[in-house]
């Protein structure tokens, strides 16, 4: 059995949906860019991937004594009549509300094989109300994975002027003078862990004097200032 739930945290509200869909499409899509040059021809060039785009479609029953509508999952869950659910889909898009998907498969006995949970807007819906089902209605969902992002702050580049840039604020930890090489260690990736930036490992080849960086043995004291 799977259970699918939305939670608008802004609000600690949680709505189940009455009745599973029969499917849900996840889409994921690179985000590489193709250009074209005169002597290669078409060339690729690898961004990485693309926001998870969800798409499901719905049926919310009027009569939620139906045997196929699902018991709440917990207390503090909602499951109500479709107009429940089609105010706050228009209220989620109004407000900007970032959602949690949340996707539970339950054995019989209760028990949980696995929970999926994504940060998501939703991006579209659509509503259907067929002839001969009054009060039940259809809907498509479709929502688009979000990703937090760290703050950003206006820094003044001329005050007269009023022109800003933007800055965002790293924390870095206090940098040790020496590291002790572990097992699996690469200069890369001391120099990424210890100095908060991978390309000054040249910088750690340089002070220690070191030439051949895949020499690296276990217990080497390096220094890193």
């Amino acid at each position: 059995m799977y259970v699918y739930l939305l939670k608008n945290e802004q609000k600690n509200e949680i709505y189940q949906l009455p009745i599973p869909p029969d499917n849900m499409i996840t889409k994921s899509s690179s985000i590489n860019k193709t250009y074209k040059t005169l002597n290669l021809g078409e060339i690729n060039v690898l961004n990485g991937i693309g926001l998870r785009e969800i798409s499901m479609k719905i049926l919310l029953p009027n009569d939620l004594s139906l045997p196929f509508v699902q018991a709440k999952y917990s207390n503090n869950c909602i499951i109500g009549k479709p107009i429940i659910y089609l105010s706050k889909f228009r209220e989620f898009k109004v407000d900007k509300n970032v959602l949690r998907l949340i996707v539970t498969r339950v054995l019989p006995n209760g028990d949980e094989i696995f929970k999926g949970d994504m940060k998501v807007s939703l991006e579209d819906y659509i509503v259907y109300e067929n002839a001969g089902e009054e009060g039940d209605f259809w809907v498509e969902l479709k929502f688009k994975e979000c990703i937090d992002i760290k703050e950003k702050k206006l820094m003044p580049i001329d005050i007269k002027k009023q022109t800003y840039s933007y800055n965002t604020e790293r924390k870095t930890k206090e940098v040790n003078k020496t590291y002790v090489v572990k097992s699996g260690d690469t200069l890369w990736k001391i120099a990424k862990t210890q100095l908060n930036d991978e390309t000054k490992y040249k910088q750690i080849m340089q002070i220690n004097n070191i030439t051949e960086p895949k020499k690296l043995k276990v217990g080497m004291v390096l220094k890193l200032s």
